[in-house]
């Protein structure tokens, strides 16, 4: 892995992992990893990363990434995918309605993520704070969505839901 790659990595593995507030914070925790950098470096790498600064409920700001990369930036994706599956914490299906909750200030980078697998079975996204909604198509197979979100859900969230569906249409052929 290169050394942008990794550091781009580490900075948003730090994110998720920590309430950073300012760059000074950022470079602290980066230079404890070991990745001593520069604030103009720290800067490029930050907007490359599409983060912003959100209002914490403690009345601070912190630093959030999007997920939202070009799609030529092969460098980058690594991390805008580590973000998306780090941000989601539940996923519920209801008739033609998929509830995605995400880490606070996370909803808009993966309503981009849903959007940009331009599925058949997913009409359009809304996004919150923290919470995503996705129309679905009338005849959207659930097989077929969990299959299409594969990419973006957290394993362990994806076999959830898998198992779960799976017992839902055992209990339903019954």
């Amino acid at each position: 892995m290169k050394k942008r790659q990794k550091r781009l990595t580490a900075i948003a593995d730090i994110l998720l992992n920590n309430i950073v507030g300012s760059q000074d914070e950022l470079l602290e925790l980066l230079l404890q990893g070991g990745y001593d950098v520069t604030q103009a470096t720290l800067s490029r790498d930050l907007k490359t990363l599409r983060t912003s600064k959100i209002p914490t409920e403690m009345g601070r700001y912190r630093y959030v990434m999007g997920g939202v990369l070009p799609p030529d930036k092969d460098v980058e994706k690594g991390a805008a995918g580590m973000v998306s599956r780090a941000a989601i914490e539940s996923v519920t299906m209801s008739g033609q309605l998929l509830v995605i909750r995400t880490r606070n200030g996370y909803a808009g980078g993966v309503a981009y993520d849903i959007d940009d697998l331009h599925s058949p079975y997913f009409m359009g996204t809304i996004a919150g704070a923290d919470t995503v909604f996705v129309a679905l198509t009338v005849d959207a197979p659930k097989s077929k969505i969990l299959s299409t979100l594969s990419s973006i859900l957290p394993e362990e969230l994806l076999s959830k839901r898998y198992d779960a569906h799976m017992r839902d249409k055992t209990i339903e052929n019954d």
